[in-house]
């Protein structure tokens, strides 16, 4: 039988018993920098998050308010004529469903107010359900949504 005495094995360098305190410490930094940069993204996330929950709803509001207006129209379209002819906007009505948003209706782009041929999204006598933030929600008189319709 071999007896082994620990005087016989070989030495570890001093350095290579642990990490030190240098290396714990960039560690520490690496990890508390990824910690602070997923917490400053988790508000950004939570904003586009809600934005787009709102764009939904306003897109959903003017499709809604649109087959309403082809729904009601007469035979005759003279409903929708007369939104093509508006050259204004009509008096904003606060949404049913949701109080934050308000709709009107015009026969010219909001978006786009100045006329360009080549471009169809401006085109005047179009009717449209615009769609916007309700000042008691949100002040600014931002557009959120514009939907082009016919009969």
């Amino acid at each position: 039988m071999r007896v082994v005495s620990f005087t016989s094995l070989p030495r570890s360098h001093p350095a290579s018993r642990g990490y030190s305190f240098l290396e714990v410490l960039i560690s520490i930094v690496i990890l508390v920098s990824g910690i602070l940069a997923v917490i400053n993204f988790f508000p950004m996330s939570l904003k586009a998050g809600q934005r787009a929950e709102l764009l939904t709803q306003a897109a959903l509001l003017a499709q809604q308010k649109a087959e309403e207006t082809r729904r009601d129209c007469d035979a005759a379209g003279a409903l929708i004529d007369a939104i093509r002819m508006r050259a204004t906007e009509t008096d904003p009505i606060v949404a049913p469903d949701d109080p934050r948003l308000e709709y009107s209706f015009s026969g010219r782009s909001v978006i786009h107010p100045n006329e360009n041929p080549g471009d169809p999204r401006d085109d005047w006598f179009v009717p449209r359900v615009i769609v916007r933030y309700n000042p008691a929600f949100r002040p600014s008189a931002d557009v959120i949504y514009e939907l082009r319709f016919d009969r």
